[in-house]
C-alpha cells in the first residue's frame, strides 16, 4: 500500500487556498514547476484529477473537494505530533497579542494553530494594531505581543518576516505603474501607508485614494472587489486577490520583520513555536 507524502497534500492545500501555481510556490519557497510536479504525482497516486485548471485561476474537482478537509485534516495531526514530541512545554493561562495584518483572511487558522503547538497552555488572544497591542503590553493586560520587531529592544525577538507586496483583485484588470494608481490605503498612522508612499515617489501625486479605512481586512476586502491596488503583507495572499508584478518591479517594497515581546518568562520558548508555526502556516511570511 503507497503512503502519501505530506508534502504533497501541503502543496495541493496551498495551491486550492491561492488559487494560483505560481502564488502557491511564493509561499512554498518553490518554483511554479515543482509545485506543479508534486500536484501531478499526488494526482498519480490518488488516481484523480484533483485540479482544474484555466488561463485565470485554479479551481477545486469533485475529488479535490472531497480530498481537501481530509488533506487538512493530515496536515494538523503531523502538526500537533511534531508539536508534542519537539515543542518546548508552556503551561498555564497565557495572553498573546496578534497584529491584525498578519494574513487578516486566515487568522482563526493561525490562532487554531498556536492553540495546537501549545497544548498546555490556556491561551487567550487579542487582535490589533501593532501600536494598541504594545499599549496593552505595558499596561499587563497581555503577556507577549507578536508585531513588529524592534532591533533596538532587548524585549522583542525575531521571530519571521512577511514582505511587502503591492496587491491587487484577481479578477480586475491589471493596473500599470503607467497609469494613475487607484489606492486602497489604512489610515495613518501605518506601515503599509507609508511604504506604499515612499515607494511611489513622485508618482504618489499621480495616484488617487479611493478608500481609507481602519482595518486590514477591509482594505483587503475592497482590493478583492476590484476598487484599487495596495500594499500588504505576503501574508494577506489568498482568493480574491493577487501580486501586481509589474507594480513589484516599478515600486519595489520593503520586508516587515515580526517581533515576539514581553518580559513573560515563558517568551523565549513560546518564540521557538511561533517560529515553527509561522514557518508552517505562512511560508510565504518567512
Amino acid at each position: 500500500m503507497q503512503d502519501i507524502d505530506l508534502d504533497l497534500l501541503r502543496c495541493f492545500t496551498t495551491v486550492a487556498d491561492v488559487q494560483n501555481f505560481t502564488e502557491a510556490g511564493t509561499r512554498l519557497g518553490r518554483s511554479q514547476s515543482a509545485i506543479s510536479v508534486r500536484i501531478r504525482k499526488l494526482e498519480e497516486a490518488l488516481g484523480q484529477s484533483l485540479l482544474s485548471r484555466n488561463s485565470r485561476d485554479v479551481q477545486l474537482t469533485e475529488a479535490g473537494r472531497r480530498l481537501m478537509p481530509k488533506a487538512q485534516q493530515m496536515l494538523q495531526a503531523s502538526e500537533r505530533l511534531m508539536a508534542d514530541m519537539r515543542a518546548p512545554v508552556v503551561s498555564g493561562a497565557l495572553r498573546i497579542g496578534v497584529v491584525e495584518y498578519l494574513a487578516p483572511h486566515r487568522m482563526p487558522e493561525l490562532l487554531q494553530a498556536m492553540e495546537r503547538h501549545l497544548p498546555g497552555a490556556e491561551l487567550s488572544f487579542r487582535v490589533g494594531l501593532s501600536s494598541g497591542l504594545m499599549q496593552a503590553l505595558k499596561d499587563g493586560q497581555i503577556d507577549l505581543a507578536l508585531a513588529l520587531h524592534d532591533p533596538e529592544a532587548d524585549g522583542s525577538l525575531p521571530v519571521g518576516q512577511d514582505p511587502m507586496v503591492w496587491i491587487e483583485g484577481e479578477e480586475a484588470p491589471a493596473q500599470s505603474p503607467e497609469d494613475p494608481l487607484s489606492l486602497c490605503l489604512m489610515q495613518g498612522p501605518c506601515i503599509y501607508r507609508t511604504a506604499a508612499e515612499a515607494a511611489l515617489g513622485p508618482a504618489r501625486g499621480r495616484a488617487r485614494d479611493v478608500l481609507t479605512a481602519g482595518s486590514v481586512a477591509y482594505v483587503r476586502s475592497a482590493v478583492a472587489s476590484g476598487l484599487g491596488v495596495t500594499v500588504l503583507g505576503a501574508s494577506s495572499l489568498g482568493p480574491g486577490v493577487r501580486i501586481n508584478r509589474a507594480l513589484m518591479r516599478a515600486y519595489p517594497l520593503p520586508t516587515l520583520a515580526l517581533g515576539l515581546h514581553g518580559r513573560d518568562p515563558r517568551r523565549d520558548q513560546v518564540a521557538v513555536v511561533l517560529r515553527e508555526v509561522l514557518a508552517q502556516q505562512l511560508p510565504g511570511a518567512r
